[in-house]
């Protein structure tokens, strides 16, 4: 018989036989074994189409085909001695030649394949040392004859030449393989939990793709075998990974199980193992490539669901913050640096890339957690501007914490810094929006208090003010920090300012000999003014009430020019705590001491 000359694969595929035709033919042809274990075969997941084993065996095929192919005859050695020897080549040949004659060969096609699928069945189970030389021969029988089926299937056209279902025998020896590694990674039950099932699967690994299982299937075989079952693994995987579902926690575990064992360091030891144990560890057996998309998948999972955990907590700080403002004596901004905190220190033990990953992730997050409070609170000014309270005090005291956070937060991560001028931008705009919102307010109240104060002793500039110190004195987070004493002193200018203001326009209605008769007044409510202002600030303000007392000082002649004169001296002397109607410019040191930059002075509001 002429030998067809043959390539580096097993050929091109043949469309396989489905429905009841091919089960029965493999029924047939495949022993028990070789058909899978019902028990642990998936349902409705067919077995995959051959990748690679083609290649495989096609160059084991070129390297180990006999030099001498021997054809037999009729009286050629019996055939069964020849299939009982494990020399299936040979008993393929002769089947070749009686089903050339005319012969009816099937049943001794279907006895070849059983033998052959029993010996790899063998190699897979394990066997004794002293089979191991015979198993070996067999073995390499097997493939050097599934290959030369391959290529003599090729050689005739289809239906030229009876071959008893020869021609599935590639993709049959590919299903034993596959079903034996489909057989020994367990599924996970329905009560199975995660910690235990991932033990299961450390063990089988360790037991399917140990060394002496390597030596038995030799080497054409075994790179097709661990193929199939990392191919097997990987399913596993990606059925755990869905049935995770959101639990962050569980995805943290599958994560970092998969980082040790998929792509661990060398010379690292599965978890509970000996330090030093002999037995081969997962990562040792299993090829990393393999499962680089599943780890990406699992990063990008992990990475989601911690931030979706993260947003969902800063929200319920908006919300909170959002109705108890008034109330909580105790910020709830302040939570969330440690929100941020842990978001980060949830991947820490995972190392690269996972916590580079989140913390990009929670820097993103904060940063939108800042564009939405900045749009957050100019709404929330707008709601509360009727309100007894001070809002804007509880805005500013926000911000405080929010650039302390970001202060602490930068510190510990290093890499964040890169990104402190963009949110302490946000910040800044927040803080400006708030200051230029409070002042006119106060402003406002204060002409309201002082319009008919002098004369009457009802009137007490400082309890009308009473809902301001007191949210002032409710964020002792804010204290001593540099908004709070731009806070401070924009408050300062703006009350004494309009105290003058309206002690002026007052003195100007009065005869001058009754000027007088408000020396006490005024000296009480300048003393305190000062003390509150002290009490709250303690940042060396200026005391105005030997200036303000000036103007009981002056001359007998007392007249309106006395007054403007008075007022003269005290804006040199103490330049913005004055508005437009008694100072025709405003004072750029005024803008300074506010902190409005671009814009027209509050205080002139």
């Amino acid at each position: 018989m002429d030998r067809v000359k043959r390539k580096g694969r097993w050929g091109k595929k043949k469309p396989r036989l489905e429905g009841k035709e091919a089960g029965s033919e493999h029924q047939q042809i495949l022993p028990s074994e070789a058909q899978g274990h019902p028990r642990q075969q998936p349902k409705g997941h067919p077995p995959k189409p051959r990748r690679k084993i083609a290649k495989f065996l096609g160059v084991f095929h070129r390297n180990k085909e006999p030099q001498n192919v021997v054809h037999l005859t009729k009286t050629s050695k019996g055939f069964f001695e020849l299939v009982q020897e494990g020399r299936f080549l040979e008993a393929y040949q002769s089947i070749s030649t009686l089903a050339e004659e005319g012969q009816d060969c099937g049943p001794q096609y279907q006895a070849v394949a059983q033998s052959m699928w029993q010996v790899v069945q063998q190699a897979l189970e394990g066997t004794g040392p002293s089979q191991e030389l015979e198993l070996k021969l067999k073995l390499q029988a097997v493939l050097t004859t599934v290959g030369w089926t391959q290529d003599k299937h090729q050689s005739r056209e289809a239906g030229a030449l009876q071959d008893g279902g020869v021609a599935p025998w590639a993709g049959q020896l590919e299903k034993l393989l596959r079903n034996d590694a489909e057989a020994r990674v367990p599924t996970l039950g329905p009560k199975d939990q995660l910690d235990p099932y991932l033990e299961k699967l450390d063990k089988a690994v360790r037991q399917g793709l140990g060394s002496p299982r390597a030596s038995r299937l030799g080497t054409c075989l075994w790179g097709v075998y661990r193929m199939y079952f990392q191919e097997v693994l990987l399913s596993r995987l990606s059925e755990l990974t869905r049935s995770c579902g959101t639990n962050l926690k569980s995805c943290q575990v599958l994560y970092t199980w998969g980082k040790t064992n998929l792509f661990g360091h060398p010379g690292e030891t599965l978890a509970k193992a000996p330090p030093t144990s002999q037995e081969p560890t997962v990562r040792h057996l299993l090829d990393p490539v393999m499962f680089v998309t599943w780890m990406s998948q699992m990063q990008k999972k992990l990475v989601g669901l911690i931030q979706e955990e993260l947003e969902k907590h800063l929200e319920r700080v908006l919300i909170w913050d959002r109705k108890k403002w008034a109330q909580c004596s105790h910020p709830t901004f302040l939570e969330i640096f440690q929100l941020l905190e842990e978001s980060m220190n949830a991947v820490q033990p995972m190392g690269l890339p996972i916590t580079s990953q989140v913390q990009a992730m929670v820097l993103e997050t904060f940063s939108e957690f800042l564009k939405r409070y900045q749009a957050e609170a100019v709404h929330f000014l707008q709601q509360n501007a009727a309100a007894g309270a001070f809002p804007e005090v509880h805005v500013l005291a926000n911000c405080c914490i929010l650039r302390e956070t970001w202060r602490e937060l930068s510190q510990e991560h290093v890499q964040l810094a890169a990104k402190g001028p963009a949110v302490q931008g946000t910040i800044h705009v927040i803080e400006d929006h708030g200051r230029d919102h409070l002042l006119p307010r106060v402003r406002t109240l204060c002409q309201s208090q002082l319009r008919g104060h002098f004369g009457k002793k009802d009137k007490d500039l400082v309890r009308a003010l009473q809902c301001l110190w007191q949210g002032l004195e409710g964020c002792p987070n804010m204290h001593s920090t540099p908004v709070y004493k731009r806070i401070m002193r924009s408050l300062h200018m703006v009350v004494f300012g309009e105290y003058i203001q309206a002690l002026a326009t007052h003195l100007r209605t009065l005869e001058p000999r009754k000027w007088e008769g408000l020396r006490v007044q005024v000296e009480t409510d300048t003393r305190k003014l000062y003390n509150i202002f002290m009490k709250h600030g303690d940042l060396g303000l200026a005391n105005l009430q030997e200036p303000i007392m000036g103007i009981f000082e002056s001359s007998e002649n007392k007249s309106r020019e006395t007054v403007d004169d008075w007022l003269a001296s005290f804006r040199d002397r103490f330049p913005g705590y004055l508005s437009m109607q008694d100072q025709p410019c405003c004072s750029v040191d005024l803008e300074e001491e506010i902190g409005v930059k671009g814009s027209s002075c509050r205080c002139c509001c």
